[in-house]
């Protein structure tokens, strides 16, 4: 399989699968590769090493999370992969600036504020 479809598949795991324990052996498990060459070959492809996309999709996922749902932050932690609360605490102000409560707070007003003017 030529390297881009690979990545592709590993991509597709990674989307479908983020809320699991995913490590770089278990996708190397999966999509039929070693750890070290599915590192290698994804960062060359993508950009970004696998677990920075895990971490990235998490990401993308609890800030929408956090925008359109009610969901206490531990449960976005769980929702999304991260049953630590305070490592998904850490993680997402690290990446975002902003603690999750913070990143709600902020964010809610704007797409309220967005949703009235609309109407």
């Amino acid at each position: 399989m030529p390297d881009h479809e690979w990545v592709a598949q590993i991509t597709r795991y990674i989307d479908n699968n983020y809320r699991e324990r995913l490590t770089l052996e278990t996708l190397a498990d999966t999509c039929h590769g070693s750890p070290y060459h599915l590192h290698r070959t994804f960062k060359r492809i993508k950009g970004i090493t696998p677990v920075e996309y895990i971490r990235q999709t998490r990401m993308t996922k609890a800030k929408a999370c956090l925008i359109y749902t009610d969901k206490p932050i531990a449960d976005i932690a769980l929702t999304v992969g991260l049953p630590n609360t305070a490592y998904f605490i850490t993680l997402f102000k690290k990446t975002t600036g902003y603690t999750p409560a913070e990143y709600r707070q902020i964010y809610s007003q704007k797409e309220g504020a967005h949703n009235e003017s609309n109407h």
